[in-house]
C-alpha cells in the first residue's frame, strides 16, 4: 500500500502511486460491508492506521492525522446494479460528493480530484511507454525485462492461444520501442549538428553522436 505521502513529486502535481487509499471494491470483495461491523486497517511498515465503522448508509473513518488531530467523519456509500447481478458500492467523496471506487490519504479521505493527485502513467514521456508495456509483458511471460534480452520459453501452464496473442503483442510493443530510439537518436543528431555549426565545427564527419577524430573532445 506504500508509505504515507510516497507518492509525491517535487514537479507539479503528486501522483497516486505508494498513496495509503480506501478501497471500497476490495472491502466488497472481502465482505467487509455488513453494516454494523468495526474494524481496523493499517497500511504495513508506515505505521498508518485507522478504525472503520460500518453503518446503514456508509462508514464512519476514525483516526489521528499528523499524530496530533484526532478526526471522526462519515463517508456515504452509493450502491448501482451490476449487469450481471448484485450491487457494486461507491465512495461518495466528502470533499465534492462524486462517486468514486477510492479514496486517498490526506488530512480527509478523498477522491483523485480532491486531493490534488494524478496518475502515475501522465507522468511518463510518451517515448517511453511502449518500453514499459513491453516490460509488462515480459514480466507476465516471466522473462526478463528489457527488449534486447533474450526470448524465454513458454510458462507452464499458459495456453497456447494466450502465449501467441502476449507475444504479438510484444513484438508490436518492442517494434514501438526501437521506432521511438530511432526518433530521439534522429533529434539529438540534430541538434549535435545545430551545436557543432554554433561551434564553427561544421566539418567535423561524424556518424552518430560524435566522430572517432575528435570523441566528443574537439581540439
Amino acid at each position: 500500500m506504500g508509505g504515507y505521502n510516497s507518492g509525491s513529486n517535487q514537479h507539479g502535481k503528486s501522483t497516486t502511486q505508494g498513496r495509503n487509499t480506501l478501497d471500497v471494491r476490495k472491502w466488497q470483495q472481502a465482505l467487509l460491508m455488513t453494516p454494523g461491523t468495526r474494524y481496523e486497517a493499517s497500511w504495513g511498515r508506515s505505521g498508518a492506521a485507522i478504525t472503520v465503522q460500518i453503518n446503514t448508509d456508509g462508514v464512519s473513518l476514525i483516526y489521528r492525522h499528523g499524530g496530533t488531530t484526532d478526526m471522526d467523519y462519515p463517508v456515504q456509500v452509493a450502491w448501482t446494479p451490476c449487469h450481471y447481478g448484485g450491487r457494486r458500492p461507491w465512495w461518495l467523496c466528502p470533499c465534492c460528493g462524486k462517486r468514486c471506487a477510492i479514496l486517498y490519504a490526506g488530512k480527509v479521505f478523498s477522491c483523485r480530484q480532491c486531493s490534488g493527485l494524478t496518475y502515475q502513467s501522465t507522468r511518463t514521456a510518451p517515448g517511453n511507454k511502449p518500453f514499459e508495456r513491453a516490460d509488462r509483458l515480459r514480466q507476465r511471460l516471466g522473462w526478463c525485462a528489457g527488449i534486447a534480452n533474450d526470448i524465454g520459453d513458454k510458462p507452464k501452464g499458459m495456453h497456447w492461444r494466450t502465449y501467441e496473442r502476449l507475444m504479438l503483442q510484444l513484438h508490436h510493443h518492442s517494434r514501438e520501442a526501437m521506432i521511438s530510439t530511432d526518433r530521439l537518436v534522429t533529434r539529438l543528431k540534430g541538434k549535435t549538428g545545430k551545436l557543432l555549426d554554433k561551434l564553427g565545427l561544421s566539418d567535423c564527419r561524424y556518424e552518430c553522436f560524435f566522430c572517432s577524430g575528435c570523441d566528443g573532445f574537439p581540439r
